[in-house]
This record gives C-alpha cells, structure tokens and sequence, in this order.
C-alpha cells in the first residue's frame, strides 16, 4: 500500500527487525524441512544472542526451547515476531501480536496479493497501519545482519561484513548476493528481503539505512515502487550512495513481477524510472552484476574530485578496453599532458623505454613490483590526479603477490588523500587471490577491465550527485 512519507515510527521500530532483543517465531517446527523449523535453526547456527519463543500449539518444546500456543502466552516483551504460517491464520496472528504490543512483525507467508488476493493484503496491511505494528512482508525470505549474528529467516548462510546494505524484494537475488559475498568477498552491513511490501516500504528501509553506522552503501533491487514521492524523498535525505536496479520492465517481466511480488507496472517504462532515480540521487544499474559491482564501490571509496583518472598497467590490452569503456561510458579518459605537465616524465622513470606514458600508462609486461610502486606512487602524489586505476596482467615475470602487496601499502599511506583507488586483476588463480585480498583491504577489485571502468564511472557520477545537493 502507497505510503505519501517515511513514516517515523515505521524506521524507529526497524532496529527490531534486525537487533531484537526477544523473537517469537510464529509457526515454529519440529520439522527439518519446514520453514519454521530452518527460522529457529538458523538464529541458533549464526549466534543470535537474544531469546527465542517458539510458538506452536500442537508442541511442548521446539529445538529444546518451551513452545507456546499463541504469541500472547510468552511471559516477556516480545521485540520482533516472525510468522510462518498459512495465510489464513495471519490475521489472528496479528490480533494477538497488537494485544501482546509486539513492536514489529516479519510475514514470510505467500498467497496474498501475488495470487489475486489483493483485498486481504490490504485488510491485514491497514490493520497494522491502524495499531501502528510495522509489518515487512508478506512473501519474503528473512532478513539479517553479519555485524549482529543475526540471521532470521530461511537464509542459508550470513555475508561477511562489509558496507553494504540490501534491500531486496527478491528473495532468490537476495540469497544470490548473500552467496556472493560469501565467494567473492562482497561485505554487506545488513539485508532485508521486502517481498510483497505490504507495508514497510523501501523509503523507510532507506532511512533506517541512512542512520546505520554500518552502511556505507545502499543497494535496492526493485520490482515495483508504489510510492515513487517517498522514495525520492527518503533517497535525498540520506547522505550516502544509493545504488539501484530495477526489473519487470519488459512485456513479459511486467507479469512476471506481479506472479512474483504482487509488484505494478502498468503504464510505467525506462523513461519513467530513470526520472524517478534521478530525482532521487541514485545510480542504476542496468545488469545484476554492475548492480553487485558499482556498490562494493560505492561503500568502499571516495568520489573522485574531478575526471582525470589515471591507469597502471602492465598490459597494452587491459588498458585499451579500459580506455575504449570509459569513452563508451561517457567520461573519456585525457592525456597526462593535458592531466598534469610533468606527471608523463616523472613516470618515465619507472618503465622501460618501450613503455607508453600516454593515458593509460603501459608500464609494459616485464614491469617489476618497483616499477609498479614508483608508477602508483608518482600518480597518487600529483594533485592533478583524481583517481588511480591499476590493472595486472599476469605474465610470467609478473609477481601478483608482491603488487597486490605494494598497492596494499600505497592505498594505506595515501588514503587520507581521498583519492578513490580500484584495481582489475584479469588473470587465472594468482589474479582471484589478489582480488580477494584486496576487496579485504577496502580496495575495490574486479577480473575484467570493464567492470574496474563501471565502478569508477560510478564513483564519479556519485560525486557529481553530491554537487547537486
């Protein structure tokens, strides 16, 4: 249902989704393949600290906790309740959850709008509304945060810690980052998957996001924005990068979003959300994985000041797909003539006379990890610089271990700079390993040229919305 503004009580009552002191899970199993039984498991598996309530009226003890036969017969406060159940017994859940004063409900249930029974998501939506029981959902998959041990819902395995934050009505993509961080090094701050978004919309999630100490980034896959004024509204209150994706735009995807997360589309197109994004201040994303991309990112470095970025290479190659994307992007790569007079000489001196010290730099293939650092270190020093992008091509002479090392120590000795610094490593193993150590060390990573060309490009368009605030 549209909401006109963030509601305040809505983004107070947030950090009971994802720090709860107390959780009743509503439809709690004995049963290892029921939903129920996988909410509690994985609360107890990731380290949750608080106190877990089962409820379910046909057990006495449920993963050896006491279990209730309804919410109102737990003798504590209860922070946040999770329901599992079938969607006809929902709103005598909810009955009881407004006389217990829960402060937020979590409805994992389908079969509401998705399937056509749109009055009663809505009958159940304005009942929370009117006792003011913030409800995220229904049809969802859970929520979490790596920095509280908190996984909640029917989520395989937390992200590693990181910058940043998902809001996700797919749950299927959601599990998809969540897997991503846990192989490629992606951190997140917390996640929340909104599904149907019944009620807690995308703006109050982007507010509380705002607010999270955590959050350097938010990135929110979208499939449907009912609210478009409080979107834009909560987007430009907040001082941090918003990345987003939107989908079901195509004839088909248009009822596939609808079949999915009761999201509309009608009479909406391209033209239609990139007015609402840019309003907003926020970046989209056109393909999942730029969307995975240009957040890491975002959450991890400084917009660059200005538009001279300056490439590292060891490969003639890496350095021409960089350059051919940048222009293809919009923000054509300049000379170090035109960057900075003298930068071209004092490079020089680290490459040998076969070298190109146009823009990108061949530092060529022999280059050595003392080429390398006097290259970086010459680029990161002149203030006509903006920002730094390196590339390793890995031939036989080149020790990875040792750059990846160097550009370790360069990013830590002139970070306080505020130059953004990103690095593509298109190789075989030794290149994955760099990249993972150093999306470890904050530096933004990636295997192919354009993907290192889309983060910078990002990182720019953000400081160019920064401006215009």
């Amino acid at each position: 249902m549209i909401v006109k503004h963030p509601r305040e009580y809505v983004v107070d009552k947030l950090q009971y989704a994802l720090n709860p002191k107390t959780i009743a899970v509503v439809g709690a199993s004995r049963y290892s393949t029921k939903v129920g039984y996988k909410v509690v498991d994985g609360l107890l598996t990731w380290g949750y600290k608080g106190k877990i309530y089962p409820v379910n009226p046909r057990a006495d003890k449920v993963a050896g906790f006491t279990a209730y036969k309804t919410v109102k017969d737990i003798p504590d406060e209860i922070d946040l309740a999770f329901l599992a159940v079938p969607a006809h017994i929902v709103k005598s859940v909810l009955e009881d959850c407004v006389e217990k004063k829960v402060k937020i409900v979590v409805i994992a249930t389908s079969a509401f709008k998705e399937i056509g029974r749109g009055t009663l998501q809505d009958e159940l939506t304005q009942y929370c509304r009117d006792h003011e029981l913030p409800l995220i959902g229904p049809n969802l998959v859970g929520m979490g945060s790596p920095y509280l041990n908190f996984n909640c819902g029917f989520i395989p395995y937390l992200p590693i810690k990181g910058p940043v934050a998902m809001i996700s009505q797919s749950g299927a993509n959601l599990l998809a980052a969540l897997g991503t961080s846990q192989k490629d090094h992606f951190g997140m701050s917390f996640f929340v998957g909104l599904g149907n978004k019944a009620d807690v919309d995308f703006c109050e999630f982007i507010s509380y996001a705002g607010r999270d100490e955590n959050s350097k980034c938010l990135a929110i896959y979208i499939e449907g924005l009912d609210s478009p004024d409080a979107f834009i509204e909560a987007c430009r209150s907040v001082d941090k990068p918003i990345v987003t994706i939107k989908v079901g735009g195509s004839k088909i995807g248009e009822k596939a979003a609808f079949a999915h997360t009761a999201s509309e589309n009608k009479g909406t197109n391209d033209a239609f959300y990139d007015d609402i994004f840019e309003k907003a201040g926020a970046i989209r994303a056109t393909t999942w994985q730029e969307f995975l991309d240009i957040s890491m990112a975002l959450g991890m470095q400084p917009a660059p000041k200005g538009d001279n970025i300056v490439m590292i290479t060891n490969g003639g190659g890496s350095g021409l797909l960089s350059c051919d994307h940048f222009e293809r992007r919009g923000m054509p790569m300049h000379e170090l003539a035109e960057i900075s007079p003298n930068l071209a000489g004092r490079i020089r001196a680290y490459m040998p006379m076969f070298g190109s010290p146009l823009n990108p730099v061949d530092i060529s293939g022999t280059a050595s990890p003392v080429q390398y650092k006097g290259a970086f270190t010459q680029v990161m020093r002149d203030p006509n610089v903006h920002g730094i992008l390196g590339s390793i091509c890995p031939t036989a002479v080149t020790d990875v271990p040792a750059v990846t090392n160097l550009v370790i120590d360069i990013y830590e000795t002139y970070k306080h700079l505020g130059k953004p610094f990103i690095m593509e490593c298109q190789g075989g193993e030794e290149c994955q390993e760099a990249i993972m150590k150093l999306r470890d060390h904050g530096i933004p990573a990636y295997p192919t040229a354009e993907q290192a060309v889309n983060a910078m490009v990002a990182l720019y368009k953000y400081g160019q919305i920064k401006n215009k605030k």
